[in-house]
């Protein structure tokens, strides 16, 4: 079976990532291919495990738009009509059991609607394909159509070359992030992370629920709220007491109180020999947005401080965080995005692993 995932196309490297970090997370399959900004996994899995986590990913990305359940694919070198025909045609040979099987669809209950996506140009518009194509799955699987609200989707998804059919298994929720903006918080202030950056960080990291995880320079809580969501323990602080005072109040307001393991003002450069005197020996990973802008002889030497940070951090766990420049530390580098934010200041969002 196969997986596919359509990722924003919002910003060049950050999708593609957080997806190859999710699925070390949730361990889809071995083999991923890009084809332009349509992702697809082979797996072994079986049907339940495969939609399980196909679901999870999708719950858990920022920039990962939509997760499908492959049933059939076909290859074209003509025009976009010839490969819609193929495709209706490898529809007609298919059991309906299969297609059934593959859908987890009852005709007797199930109602379903298509969707198409273009991923570039063609000479068959998007409702063109999906008339078409729901005409053959109407007759294949005897299932009613509904457009408005469908008990399944069905995707077609169009690339240059290849056309895939597929189960829609979860959508993002586009609502959380903008609902959760940092003035709609129990406490802003101004500069906070916006959280969908702050979710698909933390996606670089490979967090999984349970893990332990350390903000170093945690403000008013935006990466501990994305990390409580998804199931970490949760390690902050700051420097600033109004900074703590806001995080607690923010940890409260999301009910993941009971995720704390410490948040404490505390300067960063002292957070690893408290943390061992308190008998924490390592975290799973560091996630963190350092002050930039700021004297150092107020805020300290932040490479030097991460640079420390990296004594706490477990064997293979990560460390991920915004700088206006790179910086170089003593762990394995895996990669670095860079995000325009405006003037001259442009985020490069590091990934370091520790091996």
């Amino acid at each position: 079976m196969e997986a596919g995932f359509l990722l924003l196309k919002e910003h060049e490297t950050l999708p593609l990532s957080e997806l190859r970090a999710l699925l070390e997370v949730y361990p889809v399959g071995d083999k991923l291919e890009i084809l332009n900004n349509y992702g697809v996994v082979s797996s072994s899995l079986d049907r339940s495990t495969l939609v399980d986590y196909i679901d999870r990913i999708i719950w858990r990305g920022a920039y990962i738009e939509e997760g499908h359940l492959i049933v059939t694919k076909v290859e074209y070198s003509g025009s976009l009509r010839e490969g819609l025909e193929t495709l209706l045609q490898r529809l007609r040979e298919l059991p309906s059991e299969e297609i059934l099987s593959t859908l987890q669809m009852d005709p007797s209950r199930d109602t379903f609607a298509v969707r198409a996506v273009k991923i570039g140009e063609g000479d068959v518009s998007s409702p063109t394909v999906e008339r078409v194509v729901g005409g053959v799955l109407k007759e294949k699987t005897g299932a009613g159509v509904n457009l408005e609200k469908p008990s399944k989707v069905i995707k077609v998804v169009i690339l240059q070359n290849r056309i895939y059919l597929g189960l829609l298994v979860r959508r993002r929720d586009r609502k959380y992030f903008y609902n959760n903006r940092p003035h709609l918080r129990a406490y802003f202030h101004p500069g906070s992370i916006l959280p969908k950056l702050a979710r698909g960080m933390i996606n670089l990291a490979r967090l999984r629920e349970g893990d332990i995880l350390l903000d170093p320079f945690c403000g008013v809580g935006g990466f501990l709220i994305e990390g409580g969501m998804i199931g970490c323990r949760l390690i902050g602080c700051d420097i600033d007491e109004r900074m703590i005072r806001g995080t607690l109040l923010n940890l409260k307001h999301y009910n993941l109180e009971d995720r704390i393991v410490e948040i404490k003002r505390m300067d960063a450069k002292d957070i690893v020999d408290y943390l061992r005197s308190r008998g924490v020996e390592s975290v799973d990973a560091i996630v963190t947005d350092p002050p930039y802008g700021i004297l150092t002889s107020v805020k300290g030497d932040i490479p030097g401080i991460l640079k420390k940070l990296g004594d706490i951090l477990k064997e293979g766990g990560y460390m991920v965080f915004a700088f206006p420049r790179e910086v170089k530390l003593d762990l394995e580098l895996v990669e670095i995005h860079k995000l325009y934010v405006h003037g001259g200041l442009t985020r490069h969002i590091h990934v370091y692993r520790k091996t």
